[in-house]
């Protein structure tokens, strides 16, 4: 009918870009991140990039261009009331119909004339619209476009008939068998013949000579509308196969609409106003119908498919008008090749429209496609709404191009402080890092990640990002691993929000001749940075090995006085903290704090280190952690006892237990035995928990001067688990002042012989540094004659009390008292004399039984 060749509906591009995918806080312990997106409703580059500055008198230029130097034919609808409310209601309403849908879909005719029956009989006293959506339906889910004759040119025959008996056909066909049923059904219709923009098609400026497409027009009540069967039957893949996708747009699509893409050979099918001529429709822009869906209004360029750079610019400018519920994207394409960095989106929300830039790198022809979604929907797929074309001719003198960004990019109101015009940082020749610094407004905070782009792979330690207060600017730094190409992401929220970090900004870098080994960071959060943390060693790696042998990893951090920190190990596969493997204390010495950490087990651990202001009474913060690669690691493992600050700042030292948190428990004894050393000056002393609860004449601390050493014993009265708890203080202290807790031991009891409590000692025991030979026991039996060996250093004198009874002996050579006593029904008490004294004092104790 017509036409010398069958264009088929064009490919409808799209894209499916997922909104930004939060990633978790690191508050207080790590995540993970997924992210991928373009740019939402407001995303886009530096706002105070060089080459892309607000200008608004260019702005203003292009729109006030748009509006006045319109050299083409305003396009309107001839008839203005072929679309009026009753119709479009009655339209939408056959469409959403689903008694049509289901009755059609069971139709299995087997003649034209039959399927004209049952044509006939469903729509008999319904309206005209919904004649022909009977009719559009059925032609558009059971007639396949004819591949195999559009792509050979070997066109079959496109009767009705035939149409009907192949089930396919090119668009002669479709718009044929449309006509022979309304014919059939005395509907007014006409084949209208011409040029489409669809599979195939290339903007150009030659005109075509041949019409290559067909598609109908058909009359109600007195008003023309347009048919498009073809192309609401489907589209054709990147395979050239036919892909069957129900288009309801091109059922009764407006006319304005239909000529970007549908030009009448006849004027008066294209059913406008003034009718366009062949030069306006193939300068025309490609729109799709999804532009209408979504009521964009393309400002600059206005009604044409060719764009030119800025004037002195190396890039292009769209602007583009959308409702608030609707987001953009675009794309840069060479050759169907996307140019990576070649595009930005922006919401202006001063003139409440998008910028849409785009910097080409090389000559060419470039495609630009904008794509667009509504915001208020589950759809994660952006359509192409309009095609434009960017045609550079010249070398371009400085190429520039953009990161990634995302809607919240601009939400933030952040900026690329540097670096500035460009998506790609190259890591080249022994550089270790690219560093990305960004101004935020103060209730903003960012995180990062480093991804190999080849496998999508986070880098452990590829970046450090961080708030420099002096600079007032975030300082973002990534260390590639290896040589390749690298995505560096940036994501953020503000410091109020409780929920995820999302993604903001993204660049490439490319990594050449790389370091080994490669520089990488621990993991650090943004506490960190505000106590002013500094770490002295290991420097320059996020990775510690603990490797044949060796048995702990050591950290050394450097700290405002105002800050104390604590540590904990975890097992990375199972999240597990381990107990006893980590020791955190500051050594005043050095100035420093230094953080130990010790796998129990071969494999990969994270050493995470917390702080906070000793002033604050709030919990402790994350601050950094270190990867832990743990192999061959001796048994039994090192572990480490728990121990307060006042530990090591006594200078306090185990002498055993060694190397363990837990005490044995000996089997063939009542008690167990902690031995340690300590400056003259400090005290210690002791305490035996059990089920949270203190046993009391379980303990006794004395010190053994013959090895300078203080030996705390501890007799449990169960089996189970206990804390061994020592305190100390210094001599110096107050009398009043208490021991501050040092050290504290696990101590596992899996069975008791024979239970035993220790005699209980007065304060004067310990600060005279008195030591009990025998007896341990504290109970004794009544009407025994018991020995007695004590080491008293210093005393003046010494007397016991027996059965209330004062007993002198001569038997004391200070500074050793060696008697005998026959124990009666009650307590026997040693006392002492000191030349400073006029009484004298308790030290030990023993009870009768």
């Amino acid at each position: 009918m017509g036409c010398k060749c069958n264009r088929v509906t064009p490919i409808t591009e799209s894209i499916e870009v997922k909104d930004p995918v939060p990633v978790k806080t690191n508050e207080p312990v790590k995540s993970t991140i997924p992210y991928r997106n373009d740019s939402r409703s407001k995303s886009t580059s530096s706002s105070n990039n060089e080459e892309i500055i607000d200008d608004d008198r260019l702005i203003d230029s292009l729109i006030h261009a748009s509006r006045v130097s319109r050299n083409f034919i305003e396009i309107e609808i001839a008839d203005s009331k072929a679309f009026n409310k009753s119709f479009i209601q009655q339209r939408q309403q056959a469409i959403d119909n689903r008694f049509y849908r289901s009755t059609i879909d069971s139709w299995l005719p087997n003649s034209l004339q039959q399927l004209v029956n049952i044509i006939q009989s469903l729509s008999n006293n319904q309206s005209l619209i919904d004649c022909h959506w009977i009719i559009f339906y059925w032609i558009t889910c059971n007639i396949a476009y004819d591949t195999v004759s559009y792509f050979s040119k070997n066109y079959q025959n496109q009767s009705a008939e035939n149409v009907f008996r192949t089930k396919q056909g090119v668009c002669a066909g479709y718009a044929n068998i449309y006509k022979y049923l309304c014919d059939q059904l005395n509907l007014k219709c006409e084949i209208v013949s011409g040029y489409s923009k669809g599979y195939g098609f290339d903007s150009r400026e030659d005109v075509p000579t041949d019409t290559d497409h067909a598609w109908n027009a058909i009359e109600i009540d007195g008003h023309w509308y347009l048919m498009e069967s073809t192309w609401g039957a489907g589209n054709l893949t990147d395979e050239k196969l036919f892909q069957r996708q129900l288009d309801t747009y091109y059922f009764f699509p407006r006319p304005n609409e239909m000529i970007y893409h549908h030009l009448p050979e006849n004027d008066k099918w294209q059913l406008l106003r003034i009718p366009i001529q062949m030069k306006q429709y193939l300068q025309m822009p490609k729109i799709n119908p999804i532009y209408f869906q979504l009521d964009l209004n393309l400002i600059s360029p206005y009604n044409q498919a060719f764009i030119d750079l800025l004037p002195r610019k190396s890039y292009a400018l769209v602007l583009i008008r959308a409702p608030s519920d609707v987001q953009l994207m675009a794309s840069l394409k060479l050759h169907e090749k996307d140019i990576e960095g070649g595009h930005q989106v922006e919401f202006d929300t001063k003139r409440q429209l998008y910028r849409c830039y785009f910097a080409p790198n090389t000559i060419g022809k470039y495609k630009i496609t904008i794509f667009g979604k509504r915001d208020n929907t589950d759809e994660v797929k952006y359509s192409a709404a309009v095609e434009l074309i960017l045609d550079v001719q010249q070398k371009i003198k400085n190429p520039i191009s953009y990161p990634k960004t995302w809607a919240k990019f601009f939400d933030l109101n952040l900026n690329i402080i540097s670096p500035k015009n460009t998506h790609l940082i190259n890591v080249h020749n022994g550089m270790t890092h690219a560093e990305i610094l960004i101004q935020t407004p103060d209730d903003v905070e960012l995180l990062g990640r480093l991804v190999y782009v080849d496998n999508a792979e986070k880098i452990k330690g590829g970046h450090e990002v961080f708030y420099d207060r002096h600079k007032k600017l975030w300082r973002c730094r990534f260390a590639p691993n290896t040589d390749g190409t690298f995505d560096a992401q940036i994501s953020a929220k503000k410091k109020s929000d409780s929920g995820s970090y999302t993604s903001v900004v993204s660049f490439k870098i490319d990594a050449k001749n790389i370091l080994t080994p490669p520089l990488s960071y621990p993991e650090t959060w943004p506490k960190f940075f505000d106590l002013n943390l500094n770490i002295i060693s290991p420097k320059n790696t996020h990775l510690i090995n603990i490797h044949n042998g060796m048995t702990h990893a050591k950290i050394l951090i450097q700290t405002p006085d105002e800050v104390a920190l604590l540590g904990r190990l975890v097992h990375t596969n199972d999240r597990e903290k381990i107990k006893g493997a980590d020791e955190v204390f500051y050594d005043r010495h050095k100035k420093l704090w230094r953080c130990k950490f010790a796998p129990n087990v071969n494999g990969i651990f994270d050493a995470q280190i917390s702080a906070k202001k000793k002033s604050d009474n709030g919990s402790y913060a994350c601050v950094a952690s270190f990867k832990i690669d743990a192999k061959n690691i001796p048994t039994p493992a090192l572990s480490y006892p728990k121990t307060w600050q006042i530990f090591h700042d006594l200078d306090l030292k185990i002498e055993a237990p060694k190397n363990r948190a837990a005490v044995t428990w000996p089997n063939n004894t009542s008690y167990s035995e902690i031995r340690m050393s300590a400056p003259d000056n400090v005290i210690l002393s002791c305490a035996l928990e059990y089920n949270g609860r203190k046993e009391r004449d379980c303990t006794l601390k004395q010190f053994d001067h013959n090895k300078q050493q203080w030996q705390l014993l501890f007799a449990p009265q169960h089996t189970g688990h206990h804390k061994l708890t020592i305190f100390a203080k210094r001599q110096s202290d107050d009398a009043g002042t208490s021991s501050n807790s040092a050290v504290q031991f696990d101590l596992n009891v899996t069975k008791l012989q024979q239970k035993i409590k220790f005699p209980t000692l007065f304060e004067q025991f310990s600060t005279k540094k008195c030591q009990i030979y025998e007896p341990i026991n504290g109970v004794l039996k009544s009407g025994t004659i018991v020995p007695i060996k004590c080491y008293i250093p210093g005393a003046k004198d010494i007397r016991l009390q027996v059965d209330s009874k004062w007993v002198e002996t001569n038997e004391y050579e200070d500074p050793i008292l060696k008697t005998e006593v026959t124990v009666g029904s009650k307590d026997v008490t040693i006392y002492a004399k000191y030349r400073q004294d006029t009484t004298y004092n308790g030290l030990i104790k023993y009870s009768v039984e």
